[in-house]
């Protein structure tokens, strides 16, 4: 009796492929390797001083951003870099899980779940020197001012604490936008231009966009993460319903505004605020970083055409 032939169904769950083969695991690029282990860390010590001001601004729900970002500087203009080198160590793996790893990731299991991967990833490997980090410049600061509030000094190896839920939280928002957003972003522009753009720019426009699409979603996440690393009490505490009274709280005083019969009366400008120092920030971020990837990929063919 003859065989009956398989159907597609079938041939789909033999593999992904058309003709049911597996996807091939391919070893991510030199070059994108060496833009995450030399590129990253270079993005992250160069834009400590913006990072450091986006942590006074979660303790600081009064001051303007440029106020913020001169108390940065108060004391002297390396003071703007405090706690900038607790990071460096570890960026080195956090860009290559935000860059090789990642394109390794996608192509296994799509975009979506490869963002959500590589940020736990990420989060693992930052956590404790992103909170170090902003610990060392609020109790700069304080100190600075003559308060004796301190913040306790996380280890910069930790893996998670206190504040790691919205430090991943954050994260998988901050990621998605050159990941997921930036294609669409493109697309639109090359539609709206007709495709008038020259390739580099339109690419460099849509991760620009998207970069700071995700870095106005990800303002008040930031400032949760900030708020829950410098504030002693959150740290201490052992109560989560605790802590998340204290984030709520933290929201409320900071983002809306109340009469004085407890009426809602709208948005604050202290959102407007945080929203762009994090835009300021993100955008120049991740569009520097998109950047320095592909001119290392750029470099590398034409190092190997030669």
């Amino acid at each position: 009796m003859p065989s009956q032939p398989r159907s597609r169904c079938c041939r789909r769950f033999r593999g992904s492929g058309q003709d049911g083969a597996k996807p091939k695991l391919k070893f991510p690029e030199t070059p994108l390797i060496l833009a995450g282990a030399i590129g990253g860390p270079f993005c992250i010590f160069l834009l400590t001083p913006l990072r450091n001001a986006i942590t006074l601004a979660s303790q600081d729900p009064d001051s303007s951003a440029l106020e913020l970002y001169g108390a940065v500087f108060r004391g002297g203009f390396s003071n703007g870099w405090t706690g900038g080198t607790a990071p460096l160590i570890p960026s080195c793996p956090q860009w290559c899980v935000m860059g090789p790893l990642f394109h390794v990731l996608s192509a296994i299991s799509g975009t979506v779940i490869a963002v959500f991967m590589s940020s736990m990833c990420e989060t693992f490997i930052t956590f404790g020197s992103q909170a170090l980090n902003a610990q060392m410049a609020f109790n700069l600061e304080m100190e600075l001012a003559g308060s004796d509030l301190r913040a306790p000094l996380f280890n910069k190896f930790q893996p998670v604490g206190p504040g790691a839920t919205w430090n991943y939280v954050r994260n998988i928002v901050a990621l998605s936008g050159i990941r997921i957003f930036s294609r669409p972003c493109q697309t639109f522009l090359a539609k709206v231009t007709g495709g008038a753009l020259p390739q580099a720019l339109q690419t460099f426009l849509g991760d620009f966009t998207a970069s700071m699409g995700a870095a106005l979603c990800s303002a008040p996440l930031n400032q949760c993460f900030n708020y829950a690393i410098t504030n002693p009490e959150y740290i201490y505490s052992n109560s989560t319903s605790e802590r998340l009274g204290m984030l709520v709280a933290f929201l409320s005083r900071s983002y809306f505004s109340y009469g004085p019969n407890g009426e809602f009366l709208g948005l604050t400008g202290t959102l407007l605020r945080d929203m762009g120092m994090r835009c300021a920030y993100m955008a120049t971020l991740y569009t520097l970083f998109g950047c320095i990837e592909r001119s290392a990929q750029a470099l590398w063919r034409r190092c190997h055409a030669k």
